[in-house]
């Protein structure tokens, strides 16, 4: 089968979808339009730029069908001002209300995970959805029982992460390592490529949590936990991850108990110019 088919009739040759394709897949035709080059086919990622990009609908891509895509138009972007105060209005809530999440909504957060960037479009990343005060809390007990290890062999992280004082919240009822949260998202991706898929999970989870506010959600990272999962065995024993899986990110999410009124500051934009920095002299 083909990769792509076009519709010549709709076809005005402008070339956008040849210079759209990351790998240099298509090559333009005078009289055909966009063709595949010999041989490249087997190379396209199925990222489907070549036949969004086509304002005419005349390019179909079998890896990323023209009928599975949504028409789109830049007119229902927010603006810069708007964009600009959605980005810096996300926190991290770390108090939940004592209200489960209801699976609906947990399934419409995870979706905007899925059209998140990743390397190559490799995409590959699955989701483990952890439920309930009392399995969170068993996660709680496990990640604890990691930080006591870790205390007891002196561990350089136990101090630079002040595991200690975790500990003995814990231990008084005060859980600092995953806050009482209602839902806990395991994010994993297969051990093969568990170093590559780590930007690609910090970026899927960043869409989780930039889209949670629209469902009335809040998240914050569970750092903690993440660490833990990754090398401790009685917790993945717990959480029965597949055997091919790494965990690659981990995010607590629930209704937020506050809500905030203000826009906290942060530090001043670091940014140097590159040609002025070149034509400064150099050293002492």
């Amino acid at each position: 089968m083909a990769l792509i088919r076009v519709d010549r009739d709709k076809c005005d040759r402008d070339g956008a979808c040849v210079e759209a394709c990351p790998l240099g897949i298509l090559a333009l035709d005078e009289e055909k339009g966009p063709v595949t080059r010999p041989g490249s086919a087997m190379l396209c990622i199925g990222c489907g730029h070549c036949v969004a990009v086509c304002p005419h609908g005349a390019l179909d891509n079998v890896k990323n069908p023209l009928q599975s895509q949504v028409p789109f138009e830049r007119a229902e972007l927010p603006d810069a001002r708007a964009a600009f105060t959605f980005l810096r209005a996300r926190r991290s809530v770390r108090r939940y209300l004592d209200r489960p999440v209801p699976r609906e909504t947990t399934r419409q957060l995870l979706e905007i995970a899925r059209f998140a960037p990743s390397g190559h479009n490799s995409q590959g990343l699955s989701y483990l959805a952890v439920e309930g005060r009392e399995a969170i809390g068993e996660m709680t007990v496990l990640v604890t029982e990691w930080m006591r290890r870790l205390i007891r062999e002196k561990h350089p992280i136990a101090r630079s992460f002040h595991m200690e004082a975790i500990v003995r919240f814990c231990e008084s009822g005060d859980d600092r390592i995953l806050r009482n949260a209602p839902l806990v998202i395991v994010a994993m991706a297969p051990k093969a490529v568990e170093q590559l898929a780590q930007v690609s999970t910090c970026l899927a989870l960043e869409y989780v949590e930039l889209y949670a506010p629209a469902l009335g959600l809040g998240t914050c990272w569970a750092g903690y936990a993440q660490a833990c999962a990754r090398e401790y065995a009685p917790l993945q024993k717990y959480l029965k991850l597949p055997a091919d899986r790494a965990v690659t990110g981990m995010l607590m999410a629930g209704f937020p108990k506050y809500h905030y009124h203000r826009l906290p500051e942060r530090n001043p934009l670091d940014l140097v110019w590159f040609d002025e920095m070149r034509s400064a002299p150099s050293g002492p």
